[in-house]
């Protein structure tokens, strides 16, 4: 059996399942080279799937969708049909998000918008095929619930700046239900929901004033925190309630207002000080939260995922609450990886909740599995130099313990927005001026520095975790603090706030990305390597060999290597 979840949405994209295991995903952007790519149904992302799996469109038994956009052909009417026809007429594109569409009429039951015989039409798939669509939130609950392996007494909570009309949503495992604490996924339609109290828009709101691209730079804005006074931290913190029931409210009734008041408040302050203060109230108004959902629900397991949680800072402040073991960031915390809680929605509805398979992930490459010799192959064609090796890993460390820059190319592309050994840049983290020189070859502006990479034995002698962090830094989606005689060992990968982002890996997980490491430190005596995502400023992450040998002739890198050898650029 078959399950195809997809997303069309912002950051669009598809994941498909076998029975119960996912085999394969694909984030749209990677196959168009527009970064965020998302807002059609036309889904390049949908047959990158299945060609991994080796199916058509017709094998698939299940399509589980997000309510986001739908061609105008698969409704049964539209709330607007003229303004529909006009965008039609100046050649936009003229399908309508179906959650939408469901609060105009106050509908519930998709089937009474939708013409499901001709939505599975326009999909390709056979007419016995089972069609569902989900809610936002709750399908971002789902992706850290299936990948938990907790029996009972866990907590799953999602954070975003709106999906479904909600923001925040929690909910209670206790080994056999799913009970919702807050952010009911069938109350969704109530659109007062869409209130000015998203933590997540206030963040966006600020990385706009800051200078830079909301719902996609927010990240620069958790790295620059860090420069910076959090002058105004208070007056929004005090801006944000959070309710005895574990509901947040503000003091804003529309997200206009709230955009207006962190224009006003931020703008005289230095990006420095602006960013400062966004990231210490988030992480204060997100810690009050949690703290109250744990006092209605006493629990030692929290699963975290929703846009929100991209904030690796932020999910530091989680994991140090006290009474909490241990915390999980779904590796696709955002948008991204709602193709996979869609389609486990499908499969929840098909076999029961305490029939789900459950366990955490071995692996996250689901993209296409290229091999070695593909790229040495494409090399060849290209008329680029290679190094054919029985030691690629040796000569790999090599290179980077003598200050080249290289990147990694194996096997299947990374499922979420990290870069974790597949599609990396590889460096020494010696000198700290290799940040600099690396975003300077990437045309890239960044105040965190890159990541570390570290065998999981290596891992406590350096960095600061433990069992309520270690599986989260298996996906770099925490923050840690680095231990101090390590601070002057490895400075391009510490933060001026004394922290990192480690990626925590094994042999058993990518063998080729272990040996390099573990070559590197018998010749250098360093036991971590910098990790940066393969791809140049406002690029989606390489995907294939030819956009692979692209960057080596662009000289962003010095070197490739894969499991057949080295690429190396005449």
């Amino acid at each position: 059996m078959y399950t195809l979840g997809i997303h069309t949405g912002h950051d669009s994209g598809a994941a498909l399942f076998k029975n119960q295991a996912l085999v394969a995903f694909c984030k749209e952007e990677r196959m168009t080279r527009i970064k965020n790519d998302g807002g059609r149904f036309e889904l390049q992302s949908i047959d990158e799937v299945l060609r991994i799996a080796g199916i058509s469109r017709r094998d698939v038994d299940t399509v589980a969708l997000s309510k986001t956009r739908l061609p105008l052909s698969v409704y049964r009417s539209t709330s607007s049909p003229v303004k529909d026809a006009w965008r039609k007429l100046r050649g936009k594109n003229p399908g309508r998000f179906l959650a939408r569409e469901m609060a105009a009429r106050h509908e519930y039951d998709e089937a009474k918008v939708v013409d499901f015989a001709r939505l599975k039409s326009v999909l390709g798939v056979k007419e016995t095929a089972e069609i569902i669509f989900t809610n936002h939130h709750y399908s971002h609950i789902l992706g850290s619930f299936r990948y938990t392996d907790w029996p009972d007494q866990a907590l799953y909570i999602s954070c975003d700046g709106s999906g479904d009309a909600m923001v925040y949503s929690a909910y209670y495992f206790d080994g056999e239900n799913l009970e919702c604490l807050h952010g009911d996924r069938f109350r969704w339609m109530d659109l007062d929901q869409r209130g000015g109290f998203s933590v997540g828009l206030a963040y966006s709101y600020a990385t706009e004033v800051i200078g830079f691209r909301p719902n996609r730079h927010e990240g620069k804005i958790t790295g620059l925190a860090a420069f910076g006074r959090p002058v105004a931290a208070d007056a929004i913190f005090q801006r944000f309630q959070t309710a005895s029931d574990g509901s947040i409210t503000s003091d804003f009734n529309h997200p206009k207002e709230l955009r207006a008041f962190i224009r006003e408040l931020l703008s005289p302050l230095s990006r420095e000080d602006a960013a400062a203060s966004i990231q210490q109230a988030s992480e204060r108004i997100l810690e009050n939260w949690v703290k109250q959902l744990l006092a209605l629900r006493p629990v030692k397991y929290v699963g975290m995922s929703g846009g929100v949680f991209a904030n690796v800072k932020l999910n530091q402040t989680v994991a140090s609450i006290p009474g909490i073991e241990e915390v999980y960031v779904f590796p696709a915390m955002g948008d991204e990886g709602l193709p996979v809680g869609n389609a486990i929605d499908a499969l929840i509805r098909q076999h029961g909740l305490t029939s789900i398979q459950r366990d955490r992930f071995a692996t996250l490459y689901y993209g296409y599995n290229y091999s070695g010799n593909d790229l040495v192959e494409a090399a060849d064609a290209a008329k680029v130099d290679i190094r054919r090796s029985e030691a690629p890993a040796k000569e790999a460390a090599e290179l980077l313990a003598a200050g080249q820059v290289g990147a990694i190319f194996f096997g299947g592309m990374e499922l979420g927005p990290r870069a974790l050994g597949a599609r990396s840049i590889l460096a020494s983290p010696a000198k700290r001026d290799v940040n600099d020189s690396i975003n300077a070859r990437l045309e890239r502006t960044e105040f965190m520095p890159f990541a570390p990479f570290v065998a999981a034995e290596d891992a406590a002698d350096v960095f600061e975790v433990d069992g309520s962090t270690h599986h989260a830094c298996e996906f770099m989606t925490i923050t840690t603090n680095v231990k101090p005689e390590w601070e002057d060992v490895i400075p391009a990968v510490v933060h001026v706030d004394n922290t990192a982002r480690p990626q925590i890996i094994s042999r058993e997980q990518n063998w080729l990305y272990y040996d390099i490491l573990k070559e590197f430190k018998t010749i250098t005596g360093i036991p971590c390597l910098v990790n940066t995502s393969f791809n140049a400023h406002e690029e989606p992450i390489i995907n294939t060999p030819q956009e692979a040998l692209g960057a080596l002739y662009d000289n962003r890198v010095d070197f490739l290597v894969c499991d057949a050898g080295l690429v190396i650029r005449r």
